[in-house]
């Protein structure tokens, strides 16, 4: 999932990271609510909320979309935080069963399951879905994530889509590909390969299953109007007002609804962190995270027990992008000096004082097999300043310049807020002073506009990030595939794919690692498709009435499905 250049609004994100919303706090902004008249606390959260690119599973692929993903469809598994750890959990589905072959996913659906409609969930709505996910007709950017999967016949689809083939072609094989409705409450998928994180894969909100007849129904406008969209997780997105606010609403045709508590959730769309914060200790939120010298005052309130403190490690590697196809970002030289002269401890102790430095592309925490990726496989980025000025003279004399001053970077920031600006600030001041290269500072006026201008590769240099979309490393590894979806900076390099490729279907885990340790070697060092600068955290503070709250790891940004109010 695709982040932005932002703040920590909330207790983490994260998979594409969202740029920090820039916006002015209403005067209506509803405060938190009171007990009701039995005495018994109303069922009420306000917290804070994202704007969504879309509310439609198989197009969308950035952080803010798919916090509202997380809360308004259900797919065949689910992970759930449980004593610290990730784990997943049937959700969808009532029973998996694989074959001995590893090949064969036979999937049972619950029959309970209903949309906001009253009208079941079928296997055919999965099998809809995952066939237009692939199609490149639907120009999703998760286009290729079947094929990552190793679904039998995708690798076909792909192939035809790059040679050209006429859109019935493809139509064709797209119908033929390895997923299957066997009848309303069984799916069957065969796989081309057997692939080790496939299970993990199911609970991806880009998997949902969608309703063809809504689809059809509304054409190009499915997913933009939360009205005439129908929901199969536990709640529904009952009213939206762009940059002000997103209200989801329990889903009372959910088939565990009975355990849904939470009746509704308010999440006010704000820019600022210290907008947030006070906010939060004015009453009118129930949530918040922050930042700077607020975090440091909000932990010690939260030692007093005025409220609780959630914190720890996030799967959030924030990065900055190179387009390798513009100007002297062509050159690996180049961008290797930009990554190399980069103090990220400072930047961090200058922007957020937060956060953990990073020197590879993935954080820590993030499975490959039964092992912990980063506990095998050590960051290998070294700070140098005089390297950096050493690679950064050969590689601009190489492209014909002599004067770094006449060079200019476009950086792609998204939304202006402080963080934003902070960020610009010290890259901005780090390469002038270093390089005497120039640094222009490039704000959007909303997150549609940086996420489009993004997925148009529209910038020398964009402020982002990506967490895994489940918990296997190669979500970390996918997006930089030749033309990959999300790969937003252009990044083609033929040995980098094959390495990746074999990764995908290598089951024995020892050699998996291995073979993403150099992919991430050439991604990092040998051949930078990126300038890591920081992996994210988790400092959220909640009311003490607020129970249940949980922040996925592999997911949007908050899970509410177990939030209740309690002695509020």
């Amino acid at each position: 999932m695709e982040y932005a250049a932002k703040g920590r609004k909330t207790m983490k994100k994260k998979k594409i990271l969202a740029v920090l919303l820039a916006g002015i706090v209403s005067s209506t902004v509803l405060a938190g609510c009171g007990s009701s008249s039995d005495g018994a606390s109303e069922q009420a959260l306000n917290l804070v909320g994202y704007d969504f690119k879309s509310l439609d599973p198989n197009k969308v692929s950035d952080s803010d979309s798919f916090t509202s993903l997380e809360n308004i469809y259900e797919c065949l598994t689910k992970e759930v935080l449980k004593d610290g750890k990730e784990t997943t959990e049937l959700a969808g589905a009532e029973k998996i069963e694989k074959s001995s072959d590893g090949l064969t996913y036979t999937i049972h659906l619950r029959k309970d399951a209903k949309w906001s409609d009253g009208k079941p969930v079928k296997a055919s709505e999965y099998e809809y879905s995952w066939k237009r996910l692939t199609n490149p007709s639907t120009g999703a950017d998760y286009m290729t994530l079947l094929d990552e999967l190793n679904v039998k016949g995708v690798s076909e689809v792909m192939a035809a889509a790059e040679a050209k083939k006429s859109g019935a072609e493809v139509d064709k094989l797209v119908d033929q590909i390895g997923v299957q409705a066997k009848d309303d409450n069984t799916l069957v998928v065969t796989l081309a390969k057997p692939t080790p994180y496939f299970e993990k894969a199911l609970s991806f909100r880009v998997l949902a299953p969608v309703r063809e007849d809504k689809v059809k129904e509304q054409g190009d406008a499915f997913g933009a109007d939360p009205a005439k969209m129908v929901y199969n997780g536990p709640f529904t997105v009952s009213e939206y007002a762009k940059g002000s606010k997103i209200v989801y609403k329990k889903n009372d045709t959910y088939w565990d609804a009975k355990n849904i508590k939470l009746e509704k959730a308010t999440g006010h769309i704000i820019t600022e962190t210290t907008t947030l914060v006070k906010m939060f200790e004015g009453g009118e939120l129930d949530i918040t995270s922050a930042a700077k010298d607020d975090l440091s005052r909000l932990k010690e309130k939260a030692k007093n027990g005025e409220f609780q403190h959630i914190s720890g490690p996030d799967a959030g590697a924030y990065f900055n992008y190179y387009n390798v196809t513009r100007g002297v970002l062509k050159n690996a030289k180049v961008r290797k000096a930009m990554s190399l002269a980069l103090d990220r401890q400072q930047f961090l102790d200058v922007v957020y004082k937060r956060c953990i430095p990073s020197y590879g592309l993935v954080p820590d925490g993030v499975n490959c097999g039964s092992k912990i990726y980063r506990k095998e496989v050590p960051q290998t980025l070294k700070t140098s300043v005089d390297e950096a000025k050493k690679l950064m003279t050969e590689g601009l004399k190489e492209e014909g310049i002599t004067d770094p001053s006449k060079v200019s970077i476009d950086f792609l920031l998204g939304e202006q807020s402080s963080i934003t600006k902070g960020i610009g600030d010290y890259i901005q001041k780090t390469f002038e002073e270093t390089f005497g290269i120039k640094i222009k500072q490039d704000f959007t006026a909303d997150a549609q506009t940086y996420y489009k201008r993004r997925t148009e590769k529209d910038f020398d240099m964009c402020g982002g990030g990506w967490t895994a979309d489940y918990n296997d490393v190669s979500s970390y590894f996918t997006i930089f595939t030749t033309g990959n979806g999300n790969n937003s900076g252009n990044y083609s390099n033929k040995e980098f794919d094959s390495i990746v490729k074999e990764a995908s279907a290598e089951t024995d885990e020892n050699k998996r690692i291995e073979l993403y340790k150099k992919a991430e070697d050439i991604l990092i060092n040998q051949d930078p498709a990126v300038m890591p600068t920081y992996y994210s955290d988790v400092n959220t503070f909640a009311k003490n009435y607020v129970k249940g709250y949980q922040i996925p790891k592999f997911g949007g940004s908050y899970d509410l499905s177990g939030v209740s109010i309690q002695g509020k």
